[in-house]
């Protein structure tokens, strides 16, 4: 084999493997794009003081557990705070028909550490995916391109409505096996059922409750998709607009 056969050889493999590195860190990027952004609202509504005195408002919890709304308010901080991890313990004090008493039971602490792991988990999923991202758009880059990596992008984008397309579906048909599924799935105990008669987690926290929020959730990922989506179209459109 001559040197020119050589060459033409190393050439043709480095195209390659240009491709095959492209080609995987497309499908990196097409995974870590819809992780990101469900992980990324999962923890923002999770966070949400303002989520759970919604729920509380619309629900009547105050009417229902005889808890007020300044307390009310205590218990959403308090709950947000250990989920942030700067509280040990989502517990606290409040007055039930002019009787203090410690709102939650030992049961329900336990099911609410396991919840925070639950929480996270999405945190971890968030940060792994941001790197994922970036590192995968920077393959992209440097092998394939700018459009590839913006088509990248969208086809996570894509990834992201079909996975919610689903959730939404299933949640507007048959809520109760969505929820009782995810718990089967999320928790290694039966620590999740609650009796709603004694146990004010669930008094302060309904299945109508995660109802809302779980259509509060799939509603925001689903335009958070679509609007990178079309931003990406948008970005790409002025390039081809500009190359001419």
């Amino acid at each position: 084999m001559n040197e020119n056969n050589l060459a033409s050889c190393g050439v043709e493999m480095k195209k390659r493997s240009i491709i095959l590195i492209g080609g995987l860190a497309l499908v990196v990027m097409a995974v870590s794009i819809p992780v990101l952004i469900i992980s990324s609202t999962v923890n923002i509504f999770a966070h949400s003081t303002s989520l759970y005195e919604y729920g509380f408002a619309k629900y009547h919890i105050g009417a229902a557990t005889g808890i007020n709304s300044a307390q009310l308010d205590s218990v959403a901080q308090h709950m947000v705070d250990f989920f942030s991890d700067k509280l040990p313990s989502p517990q606290v004090t409040v007055q039930v028909k002019g009787i203090d008493r410690q709102l939650y039971s030992p049961k329900e602490l336990v099911h609410l550490d396991d919840v925070r792991d639950i929480i996270s988990v999405f945190k971890i999923l968030q940060t792994a995916a941001i790197l994922a991202f970036l590192l995968a758009g920077a393959s992209i880059f440097a092998t394939l391109g700018v459009r590839w990596l913006l088509s990248g992008i969208r086809v996570g984008a894509i990834v992201a409505v079909c996975l919610m397309g689903i959730l939404v579906v299933w949640a507007l048909i048959d809520f109760d096996s969505l929820f009782y599924s995810f718990h089967i799935v999320s928790f290694s105990n039966d620590l999740w059922l609650l009796d709603p008669t004694k146990d004010y987690l669930i008094m302060l926290f309904t299945e109508s409750f995660f109802y809302d929020a779980a259509i509060m959730v799939i509603a925001t990922v689903l335009a958070e998709a679509v609007i990178l989506g079309l931003v990406t179209l948008m970005i790409e459109k002025t390039m081809l607009t500009m190359s001419r």
